[in-house]
């Protein structure tokens, strides 16, 4: 959980590394912590160890297609002279040193030489779905190690998303950020909510063939996966294993712009429909129609069904348009029953989900129409079906975020100016709506 957490036991684990390291990430900003991990991944390559990014360029230097306020952010930091968002120089001192760097801004109509049968299929479905490149992007959140050891989640690399210093949940993020500027203190910035879930075992190879196909597929040479007992011999006895559940079940369940059934929404809504007790839902932009109805029929079919949602609240969101299309299902939300947090201070940019306190989910996944839809975004989750696991997650996650967010109730949705927005769909959710098929 959040960046002081996440960004010492992936450090731990890319410093272990033996034989290769896989990083696909959509974004990576040039600011302290992405060079922070650059550096490892720069030592572990010259050291011999087979090092592979997939990052998107393009996007990264856009913020995102949105904002992500990182300039905004490394301008409190004296140490931060460039401009973070550039981070063509990173790459190059990346490859310099050995380390493949595929960017993941490509043209999807050409057609890749020397590759089988089976990613030439892939290719050419994507190929025939993508009308606009640049309306689809590699979302995907992965990292492997020595095959064995994974990671899947919300977090990009940067300062918003991976951190040293642990924010205070009940400081606004902005003021903390000015506080630690004004005192001269390290990491003067805002900090977000976030996650990745390591993983050990048998998982990984799921990820890593996923990792494959992209790298593969986005331009990057074909390479070997490892073999299950090259895998088992790299099992590592860090500290971040010891916290470990020995779970039941794992399975990646991904999509691509492919017209293809989208497997994560079928999952969501799978879930969803069959869970009898319990649904617990974090995500920073919820709205997908499919969610929101198997949600509403699922509460208004089985009353007793407890349902919890916690959302990005709009005064932290980094996005305006989701924020309204999102807000705007909370009045079908409190009708049936279901209980609306918004968390509070930070940007809340964790996606996951517990059914039953026994499955959960855990990826790169939001609820909106680029996750969801059947031709948009490369997206990629872990279902693991697990109830010591769920408990754990529910523990931490659920039972710690809703004590700093506020709920909604029917006041919220009164007849004051943000009660009317949050009632009908003003001009930009219209836009956005209107855009569901691009």
């Amino acid at each position: 959980m959040n960046g002081d957490e996440i960004l010492p036991a992936l450090l731990e684990d890319l410093r272990a590394a033996r034989s290769s390291i896989h990083v696909s990430m959509f974004l990576w900003f040039h600011d302290p912590i992405g060079d922070e991990v650059a550096d490892v991944l720069v030592e572990k390559a010259r050291r011999g160890v087979a090092v592979r990014v997939l990052v998107n360029v393009e996007k990264t230097g856009m913020g995102d297609p949105f904002s992500t306020g990182e300039r905004r952010m490394m301008a409190h930091d004296p140490s931060v002279t460039h401009d973070p968002l550039d981070v063509k120089s990173l790459c190059r001192r990346m490859r310099d040193a050995g380390v493949l760097v595929v960017d993941t801004n490509i043209d999807y109509d050409a057609v890749i030489s020397s590759i089988g049968p089976r990613l030439a299929s892939v290719a050419a479905q994507i190929r025939s779905t993508v009308a606009i490149d640049d309306l689809h992007i590699d979302h995907r959140k992965v990292v492997t190690i020595d095959g064995f050891i994974g990671y899947c989640g919300g977090a990009n690399i940067g300062a918003q998303y991976m951190y040293h210093v642990p924010f205070d949940p009940e400081k606004d993020g902005s003021e903390e950020g000015e506080e630690r500027k004004a005192a001269g203190l390290p990491e003067p910035w805002w900090k977000w909510h976030d996650s990745l879930t390591r993983f050990e075992g048998p998982i990984v190879r799921e990820l890593e063939r996923h990792f494959h196909e992209r790298f593969v597929l986005d331009g990057g040479d074909d390479f070997a996966l490892a073999s299950e007992e090259e895998a088992e011999r790299a099992l590592s006895p860090s500290p971040a294993s010891r916290r470990g559940f020995p779970v039941a079940y794992a399975k990646t369940f991904s999509n691509q712009p492919d017209s293809q059934p989208n497997a994560v929404r079928g999952l969501y809504v799978r879930l969803i429909g069959e869970a009898t007790r319990s649904i617990f839902i974090e995500n920073p932009y919820f709205y997908h129609p499919d969610l929101v109805d198997a949600l509403c029929r699922a509460k208004e079919e089985r009353p007793e069904l407890d349902v919890t949602l916690v959302l990005a609240a709009e005064a932290w969101s980094d996005n305006s348009l989701c924020q309204d299309a999102q807000q705007h299902e909370y009045a079908r939300y409190l009708k049936c029953g279901i209980a609306v947090y918004e968390y509070q201070r930070h940007f809340n940019h964790l996606k996951m989900a517990v059914f039953d306190e026994r499955w959960s989910i855990h990826g790169s996944t939001n609820g909106n129409f680029r996750s969801l839809e059947d031709d948009k975004d490369f997206e990629l989750v872990v279902l693991v079906d697990d109830e010591p696991f769920a408990r754990d997650i529910l523990a931490r996650v659920r039972d710690v975020d809703v004590r700093h967010a506020r709920r909604i109730t029917e006041a919220d949705l009164d007849l004051s100016i943000a009660g009317l927005r949050i009632r009908y769909r003003d001009p930009r959710t219209l836009f956005l709506i209107s855009r569901r098929e691009l």
